[in-house]
């Protein structure tokens, strides 16, 4: 790996306005050696184990980042930094080969330079995925009749909850937070913290949401019935571990921070519904760390910018994203309006390397879930309808929890493979996968034939 390739493009436009000595926070991803087997999902439900290998891990990546460090202090000062030493930082435990480092235009290449990092990046500014629209109407009469909203419905959930509904499977929420104490939320919520603008985990008690998004999110991945009798949550005996990430000025050291702490938590899944200004294909070095070392699904919306846009980290190759279909009147379904997708081409590799995004869609459209109470004109709401790719992300992590739960041995690629490759395409699997569907909506009963064959 040349050095320039270390360095994200996206810190073109986060220097832009910097001189040639004002200094920038990067996010530094430093090469480890992984723990042999400590990516195989066998030991689902053995989490101590598990928890003693992240433990293991971080020791040894803390290790390697001090020699980093080190070095990078060595050659800060040959470049005239030695009277005001450019600052660093660790982000959570160690278990992350991560750290936040100041650096310059002139330290930004000598950082590169060294054979153990990975990748730079620069400390940018993350935003929430909004919903597209908030509809505060009666909830349909189709979904009363139905005693389950038609998201679930439509992908056929309650013939996987003869089987399973996720018992065991860790989902970690990055998002707004969570209204831990919703009666539809039950006793899911296993962890909470908040992750402020500094970096700094805070304890807080009871959990909260700094907005409606994360708990709106929590109940769609596991919530149980509303005071109707109305099903809303895919997964509803997966365990939920929220992280309030998104709360104030957020920036990628936050969502770090956060994915860290999802992993020593033992997460299985991590849902993500958030994005960055600037596309950042070097965060596949963060996913390609959950996926093949820790064992861990990342799930990311793709966006709400409409077609030919398409929002980071959702966009990154190995990103498995997601985007939104909604009901049509003619009982059918569609890709929404708002729903992202694009293909980005990378000339200069070899071959050209093409990545299309999404991976596949969900229901996102008029979904409804828990929201904290909320007082309004006609009283408190409990509950409310939500659009947007935010929407159909968690209907694809509370999927992956079933499936897990039912075949606890698969490996996350297999999960990943089987939603691919049973997904339903309107114009058959020749196109796939195009730009508005990626493979297409998931079929889960077909997804866990799939993977019990």
């Amino acid at each position: 790996m040349n050095v320039t390739s270390k360095i994200s493009p996206a810190f073109e436009p986060f220097l832009a306005d910097s001189g040639e000595d004002g200094k920038r926070d990067a996010i530094v991803i430093y090469r480890t050696p992984p723990i042999e087997g400590l990516h195989l999902r066998g030991r689902l439900r053995e989490l101590k184990r598990r928890m003693d290998e992240v433990k293991q891990q971080a020791a040894i990546q803390k290790l390697i980042e001090q020699r980093v460090l080190n070095h990078y202090k060595e050659a800060s000062k040959d470049l005239g930094y030695s009277a005001q030493p450019l600052k660093s930082s660790h982000i959570g435990s160690g278990s992350l080969p991560i750290a936040n480092i100041e650096v310059t235009r002139k330290t930004l290449a000598a950082l590169a330079e060294q054979p153990e990092v990975l990748a730079i990046l620069p400390n940018q500014r993350i935003h929430l995925i909004q919903p597209r629209k908030v509809d505060y109407s009666a909830l349909a009469q189709q979904e009363q009749d139905d005693s389950l909203t038609w998201g679930l419905k439509q992908l056929e959930i309650p013939k996987l909850w003869e089987t399973t509904k996720g018992q065991d499977i860790n989902v970690a929420v990055l998002d707004t937070g969570v209204y831990g104490a919703h009666p539809a939320l039950g006793d899911r919520v296993k962890e909470f913290v908040v992750i402020d603008p500094l970096g700094r985990r805070i304890t807080a008690s009871p959990a909260f949401d700094s907005g409606q998004h994360g708990t709106h999110v929590c109940g769609t991945i596991a919530g149980g019935q509303t005071s109707d009798g109305i099903s809303i949550g895919v997964a509803p005996q997966a365990n939920l571990f929220v992280a309030g990430v998104l709360i104030g000025d957020a920036t990628l050291s936050t969502l770090m921070e956060g994915i860290s702490w999802a992993i020593e938590q033992g997460a299985d899944i991590i849902n993500m519904s958030l994005g960055f200004n600037y596309y950042e294909p070097l965060f596949a070095e963060i996913l390609e760390i959950l996926l093949n070392q820790y064992g861990i699904l990342p799930v990311v919306a793709i966006g709400n910018e409409n077609h030919g846009n398409s929002s980071s980290p959702g966009n990154t190759y190995n990103a498995f994203s997601v985007g939104a279909i909604e009901q049509n009147k003619s009982d059918g379904f569609s890709v929404t309006s708002f729903s992202s997708g694009a293909s980005l081409v990378f000339p200069g590799k070899e071959p050209d390397f093409l990545v299309t995004k999404p991976d596949v869609v969900a229901p996102g459209a008029q979904i409804y879930s828990c929201i904290p109470p909320t007082k309004c004109a006609d009283g408190t709401l409990e509950y409310n309808f939500m659009d947007g790719t935010s929407m159909a992300t968690p209907h694809v992590a509370g999927v992956a929890a079933l499936l897990m739960a039912a075949n606890p041995t698969a490996p996350v690629t297999d999960i990943i493979k089987v939603l691919k490759e049973t997904a339903s395409h309107p114009n058959g699997a020749d196109l796939c996968p195009c730009n508005r569907w990626g493979h297409g909506l998931i079929q889960p009963v077909e997804a866990l034939k799939a993977l019990k064959a």
